[in-house]
């Protein structure tokens, strides 16, 4: 197969576990150099060249820096809003950093909401228990093969009841979640369009509008839509819930695998794990 979704083996799940924490490590020590006056598009360029050292050669979604209100996608943000700008970081603001690089066909997405000293820690606190109550329900759902339209509503409804704003109905494809894909090698899995990997941006787009219009298990995207009106589906997905208040935005993404047997995330000790347990992030 061209795009391979599901029945990974535990190999590839070994390499896929391995490749997502040195994402992970590659924006921690990004998010380390931040100064006030960079911009995110020097941010992002300096993600790209790491990611770069490490084998990076094409991407799903090239790296992403958010600063400050944008963090929280104000208003009524588009979806290609997320694209680095020449915004200038200050002290006080909030940072996501976000890549999806692609190693030798395998596909990683991860984001990193990086707490800074200056910005609003009350919020961003309330921001991060949030999102461990959002990982635990999506994976207690996953577990129970429960509708994938309804886990998204779900989510939706906790996010509100607590007081924040629901940013991920703003990313491309209104995604909770979304899938991650292994490539097949050979030529056209080693081609770049603008930097992108065609194999998997390919995937995405053909199989999101065949899910609208054919069966939704096709779906490459977990949302709160019909699109997503279906029982669990197994494969691994990049779940990213994204959540706001004022403008402190706040998010996560990493892998969680569903097989016919069972769900589980691919990794337990990721940054924002060891920050809700209180060890060092």
């Amino acid at each position: 197969m061209w795009v391979q979704t599901h029945d990974f083996t535990s190999e590839q799940l070994e390499r896929f576990e391995v490749l997502q924490r040195q994402v992970y490590a590659t924006l921690q020590e990004v998010a380390d150099t931040l100064e006030p006056g960079v911009t995110e598009q020097a941010v992002a360029q300096r993600i790209h060249r790491d990611l770069r050292k490490r084998g990076a050669r094409t991407y799903f979604h090239v790296p992403v820096a958010l600063f400050g209100e944008r963090s929280a996608y104000p208003g009524e943000f588009g979806a290609f809003e997320a694209l680095p700008t020449t915004r200038v970081l200050h002290e006080q603001d909030a940072v996501i950093l976000d890549a999806a690089p692609v190693f030798d066909g395998f596909t990683i997405d991860c984001s990193y909401a990086v707490p800074r000293a200056g910005a609003d820690g009350a919020v961003f606190a309330a921001a991060d228990a949030l999102l461990s109550r959002c990982r635990a329900l999506i994976l207690e759902r996953a577990e129970q093969r429960a509708n994938m339209r309804a886990v998204a509503r779900e989510v939706d409804a906790l996010i509100v009841a607590a007081g924040f704003e629901n940013c991920h109905k703003k990313h491309i494809g209104n995604v909770l979640a979304h899938r991650i894909t292994r490539s097949a090698a050979g030529w056209l899995g080693s081609r770049r369009v603008w930097g992108l990997s065609p194999l998997p941006v390919g995937y995405f787009l053909v199989n999101s509008l065949r899910s609208r219009r054919e069966r939704a298990e096709l779906t490459p995207n977990w949302n709160h839509t019909r699109q997503s009106d279906c029982a669990m589906q197994p494969g691994l997905w990049a779940v990213e819930p994204h959540v706001a208040r004022g403008v402190t935005g706040v998010k996560f993404e990493e892998m969680l695998v569903v097989t016919h047997e069972r769900a589980y995330y691919l990794d337990d000790d990721l940054p924002h794990h060891r920050r809700w347990s209180g060890s060092k992030a």
